[in-house]
């Protein structure tokens, strides 16, 4: 059996707004992808991975679709069956020289994560390096965040992993996979007219709905309203110049991660309060602070402010797939605090958001987009990312102007999202996951993000940044590891307990 019974879900035939945002933000620069870097405890032979993957395939069916844009950009593009699907395509075999250290692997494994993926193949690839120290092996996950957002996409990947390392194959599929041949224009044209008339259509049954129930119709209104203002306003609010935010992002990327058990984490929350989100952000927040005093940073009293996407799927809405998330936006301080103390300020800072209901309004809003022409979007997009690509080429050529001439921070500092995965060993043929850390994508001049998964009883903060703007990612990890301790050493002179050794990674 598969490493999860994948439910049967209905795929989205057209993307929403929501998705196919991801497609029209994107810039060469900054690539929006997102994925996983897998290490496992052997080597894995490619033709065992092409075999392990084509034997799930049929589980995965999201991955043999690709993107077939409508003319004239009048809807937005849709996934269809890519009858050329080849999946040798996608799973790239990497040699890395002998005796090849850690940071050998670590900028192959970026090298292999950083270029766009091929509009013209389903976008997804596994990269996979043997060759590790110390008999290891890794796979490089990429899927472009239009298909998936990160809850989804864990849930594709433990679909490709087992829960035993001596799992029986899936079942085969009881019809084979016969996909027609792409639709034409005049076909997609046709479609999109189809889906544009049933759209119209729903609106006006929930409108009339609505009707039925002004009351709560005006509510709804209100409510999207009142946080548009309150969105508006926070994005006039002048936050701490990070220097990580002093330019756009050029496509290089680089990679630090800390491991903390999650035992650690929840006796922290159970002793000094909070949630294990909250200890995070705590963690985060801190190092942050601590790094920009480091650098000789002037904080001037401006706030930290962290971009926190919130998994919006109701009950009996697992499996779905495509992007399902709003965003809640913590202000913090950014100059350096004591660690508890900085524990408390996160608390009483999402305690407020959640009281305020933000997510929850934001989602809203954007459900709202879809009311938004795609021609308008695709045209605006493609202005805007010819523009950037143009800038972080200029900023690459001439460093020193974008240090003298720095750019205003953007709306947020950075994004820290939070996946869950499994919490018991997962395995590929046969060789067991030992190390998952999260990969974001970076962009316009937000230089630094952070991925945070949970994988068997352990976290791990995936810290991605841009080298020009964040030359030093592993100073920051190490913040964040001193900030973890700190916690946890309170936490245990708090309950009594003897303080071990410091235990993150």
């Amino acid at each position: 059996m598969a490493g999860a019974n994948k439910p049967t879900v209905k795929l989205s035939h057209r993307m929403s707004a929501q998705d196919a945002s991801f497609i029209y933000a994107e810039s060469r620069s900054g690539p929006l992808h997102i994925g996983a870097l897998n290490i496992f405890d052997a080597p894995i032979d490619y033709d065992e991975l092409l075999a392990h993957m084509m034997r799930r395939m049929h589980l995965l069916p999201r991955y043999r679709q690709r993107l077939v844009f409508t003319p004239l950009n009048l809807a937005h593009a849709t996934l269809e069956d890519d009858p050329g699907f080849d999946l040798r395509k996608h799973l790239k075999p990497h040699r890395l020289p002998d005796g090849a250290d850690d940071q050998t692997f670590l900028r192959a494994a970026m090298s292999a994560f950083e270029p766009m993926l091929d509009r013209n193949q389903p976008l997804w690839e596994m990269h996979l390096f043997q060759g590790l120290a110390g008999n290891r092996s890794a796979i490089v996950w990429k899927a472009h965040h239009c298909l998936v957002d990160g809850v989804s996409g864990m849930e594709l990947m433990t679909v490709s992993l087992d829960f035993r390392a001596d799992a029986p194959p899936p079942e085969p599929p009881e019809i084979p996979w016969r996909p027609p041949p792409l639709p034409g224009a005049l076909r997609s044209l046709a479609s999109a007219l189809f889906d544009w008339t049933k759209g119209r259509l729903n609106e006006a049954r929930q409108l009339a709905a609505r009707m039925d129930a002004p009351r709560a119709a005006l509510e709804r209104a209100a409510t999207i309203a009142s946080f548009a203002a309150k969105l508006a306003a926070m994005i006039g609010r002048r936050i701490v110049a990070a220097p990580w935010n002093a330019a756009l992002v050029g496509p290089a990327r680089s990679l630090a991660w800390l491991k903390a058990p999650f035992a650690d984490l929840r006796s922290i929350r159970n002793a000094l309060g909070g949630t294990v989100n909250d200890v995070v952000l705590a963690i985060l927040s801190e190092a942050a602070a601590r790094y920009m005093a480091a650098h000789g940073m002037r904080m001037d009293h401006a706030p930290l402010r962290i971009g926190c996407p919130v998994n919006v799927r109701r009950d009996g809405e697992s499996g779905t797939l495509g992007n399902r998330v709003s965003m809640m936006f913590p202000e913090l301080p950014s100059a350096p605090m004591d660690a508890v103390a900085r524990l408390h300020a996160v608390i009483r800072e999402t305690s407020r958001i959640k009281h305020a209901g933000d997510a929850r309004a934001l989602a809203r809003m954007i459900g709202a987009s879809d009311l938004i022409a795609p021609f308008l979007l695709g045209v605006i997009s493609r202005i805007g990312t010819t523009a950037i690509d143009a800038a972080a080429q200029l900023g690459g050529l001439a460093p020193r102007l974008a240090r003298i001439a720095p750019l205003a921070p953007p709306g947020i500092n950075f994004i820290a999202t939070n996946v869950p995965g499994a919490q018991t060993p997962l395995y590929l043929a046969g060789r067991k996951l030992i190390e998952m850390v999260g990969l974001v994508p970076l962009g316009a001049n937000l230089g630094y993000n952070v991925a945070i998964i949970s994988y068997n009883q352990m976290l791990t903060f995936g810290m991605m940044a841009e080298p020009r703007l964040m030359p030093d990612v592993e100073r920051m990890r190490g913040f964040a590891e001193d900030v973890f301790n700190e916690l946890l050493a309170a936490a245990q002179a708090r309950t009594g307990e003897s303080a071990d050794s410091p235990r993150a990674a």
